[in-house]
């Protein structure tokens, strides 16, 4: 990742030394090993800072100081290149992650943070303030806090590697989040199968909700909630309709008709008991299955929408009984969530009445809000959290993700 960033840095300079004067290096050098020493405090690894490497090129160098001979040039541009390398590597750790999560299995979609990392730390360079510079790209959530003080404190007690890695593994995922999440926001915990709307970081309405089974899985992401439809239909995704569809399709053509559910090639509506079922496969499967509006629908009356590559939304459900189960990880990726009416009352507020809201609920025809105001949406998978008595929360990995993260090593 710090590749272009170092060009950046030294092409804005312009390729004018950072880290040294003709009378040798500053002491800001010294500054940034001691950060580096630190990250581990951050969950983060000092290895991944060519920190070894830097302790004996930075003791060479003081050593011929000291000794009062004339600086190695061609050694002093090789460190200030490497110094910087390893600042902006973990000025990007800091502010977005050491992880991709793109090039594992875990589903993840989020935006990076629209911040001049190359500027921030450039200013903190010649400032003589990189500490500072180097704080403040790192979370700034109040639980990201928590899980730093709860982090050094389990360092301390004997035999507890596996969860030193599991909390440090949530800081790094609290990273992936904007820093400023927003006055106002909803946040699903998809670990603890809940909702909640936050307004100046205060919960103003919770919620069940249930979650992707581990084999559907919910992503983490940040997106932003848009519109509103009511009394929605159901674009059956091609991979729900391929694979389970289809086999009750070759046993039973009448199965769309029964559940109000329409077939189409293209935009024209097939009949399904005009198809050789059995000709059609899971890979070659050439129709939409869009379900209509009403009481079967999986949907249910309400569908909150907000832009992801994943495709998935907030949506009501047909299947109420499931909010009592204790595991609700049950669903295919969306989030069925236990009070529509109350979270599109609270979204659609200056625009949609409740009662407005209600009367538009059951019908046979969708209807589309924009929202007034669009309202950040963040899905977060947090198996560590503080309690507010102080005492560490440990929640089950419910997809696996902790293990997915490099490994397991930190």
């Amino acid at each position: 990742r710090s590749t272009p960033l170092v060009t950046q840095f030294y092409t804005r300079r312009p390729f004018w030394p950072a880290w040294s004067t003709e009378a040798g290096l500053l002491p800001q050098a010294a500054s940034l090993v001691k950060a580096l020493h630190e990250a581990e405090q951050e969950g983060l690894r000092p290895r991944d800072y060519h920190l070894v490497h830097l302790e004996k090129l930075l003791a060479a160098q003081q050593h011929t100081q000291g000794q009062g001979t004339s600086p190695d040039t061609a050694a002093l541009a090789a460190l200030d290149v490497l110094l910087t390398d390893a600042l902006l590597t973990y000025g990007a750790h800091a502010l977005y992650g050491r992880m991709t999560p793109r090039t594992t299995e875990m589903l993840f979609d989020t935006s990076e943070e629209k911040l001049d990392l190359v500027d921030v730390l450039s200013q903190g360079l010649e400032a003589n303030r990189l500490m500072d510079a180097l704080q403040s790209l790192l979370p700034q959530q109040a639980h990201y806090k928590q899980l730093r003080q709860l982090l050094a404190r389990t360092r301390q007690v004997p035999g507890s590697e596996a969860r030193v890695r599991q909390i440090a593994q949530n800081m790094e995922r609290w990273r992936w989040l904007p820093q400023a999440l927003g006055p106002r926001y909803i946040l699903v915990d998809v670990t603890a199968y809940a909702l909640e709307v936050i307004e100046h970081e205060q919960p103003v309405l919770g919620m069940r909700v249930v979650v992707g089974k581990p084999s559907w899985p919910t992503p983490v992401l940040s997106a932003t909630l848009s519109y509103v439809v009511l009394s929605p239909d159901w674009r059956v995704p091609s991979s729900i309709a391929s694979q389970e569809l289809l086999p009750i399709l070759r046993a039973n053509p009448a199965y769309l008709t029964q559940n109000n559910m329409r077939l189409l090639s293209g935009t024209r509506d097939v009949d399904p008991r005009s198809v050789d079922w059995s000709k059609v496969s899971a890979k070659n499967f050439p129709y939409r299955i869009r379900q209509e509006p009403g009481p079967k629908n999986p949907l249910g009356n309400i569908k909150f929408m907000f832009p992801n590559r994943f495709h998935v939304y907030l949506h009501d459900t047909s299947s109420r009984s499931l909010f009592a189960k204790s595991d609700r990880a049950l669903s295919h990726g969306c989030v069925r969530v236990e009070k529509p009416t109350e979270l599109a009352e609270y979204v659609l507020r200056g625009v949609l009445s409740r009662q407005r809201i209600v009367a538009s609920l059951g019908q046979r025809t969708s209807r589309t809000i924009m929202l007034p105001e669009p309202l950040p949406v963040y899905f977060v998978y947090r198996t560590v959290l503080m309690k507010e008595d102080g005492t560490a929360q440990y929640r089950p990995d419910i997809y696996g993700y902790d293990g997915l993260m490099d490994g397991g090593t930190l």
